[in-house]
């Protein structure tokens, strides 16, 4: 028994190293900032580093709820890399490393389907991390009006994009962080009239370098934004409960051991 203890205890301590050694370790890789020139999508798709764009997302005194949209919009656009290659699953941590959380970790090869490119419910382990497509863009410009009281949700547009939709009481703004772009109407009105996106998107060509394979063109915009709508959800319990769980388990699993040298330490006292 004792034995077996001992090696609970180890195991414990290993698991404590790695979460310590964590805490140091950043989940974005300063590459992302040069990417572009390799695969040659989206000119200038990064210009903000991190954790510079964390100040650059608080609200300013005296901003109204609209220009704060607009603004933390464009933020998160020029603060994020528009890519999720399966080249990337290492190098930019597409695959939660062992070392930021080991549960999701191990959930990679358990169900790779969802965790193999893993994108975070909690807005800022994506924003730190700084690729995605259009739905993590979203999140983070969701999660960061939520915490300033705005309401916010996603909207799935079409099936082929991801916006957040922005309350701000008396009107709703549709935001396109993934461009940089916002549509100063709601949901209802642009279904009747997808021509209302058109001025908003109408640059759409000048995001992208000539090589670009498929790029999303204004037509495409106008489009997708006339067909079906409906909330796009990216809650994961099991994100939560493993950040608890992962400094959980190392403190259950030396605690036998723990315990029965603190009671033999007061024997022997």
């Amino acid at each position: 028994m004792k034995t077996f203890k001992r090696v609970l205890f180890a195991g414990g301590a290993v698991l404590l190293i790695i979460n310590i050694y964590g805490l140091f370790r950043s989940l974005r890789n300063p590459a992302i900032y040069t990417e572009e020139n390799h695969i040659k999508n989206r000119i200038g798709d990064v210009t903000i580093k991190y954790p510079e764009i964390k100040k650059m997302l608080v609200r300013k005194e005296g901003e109204s709820d609209i220009d704060f949209a607009i603004r933390v919009n464009k933020v998160v656009n020029d603060g994020f890399a528009h890519y999720w290659k399966k080249e990337g699953i290492t190098k930019y941590y597409l695959r939660v490393p062992v070392w930021e959380n080991y549960l999701l970790y191990l959930a990679s090869y358990i169900d790779p389907k969802k965790y193999e490119r893993y994108e975070f419910s909690n807005y800022k382990k994506g924003l730190e991390r700084g690729v995605g497509l259009c739905s993590s863009h979203s999140i983070v410009v969701k999660g960061v009006l939520q915490e300033n009281g705005i309401k916010a949700e996603l909207l799935d547009v079409g099936g082929r994009h991801v916006v957040v939709r922005a309350d701000f009481g008396n009107k709703a703004y549709l935001l396109d962080p993934d461009f940089g772009y916002y549509v100063p109407y709601d949901t209802a009105a642009v279904t009747a009239n997808p021509e209302l996106v058109r001025p908003s998107y109408a640059d759409m060509a000048s995001l992208y370098y000539k090589e670009a394979v498929d790029p999303y063109t204004t037509d495409l915009m106008v489009e997708i934004f006339g067909k079906r709508k409906h909330v796009y959800d990216v809650k994961n319990w099991f994100e939560g409960f493993s950040y608890w769980a992962i400094w959980i388990i190392p403190f259950l699993l030396v605690a036998p051991a723990a315990i029965d040298w603190f009671r033999s330490g007061k024997r022997a006292g």
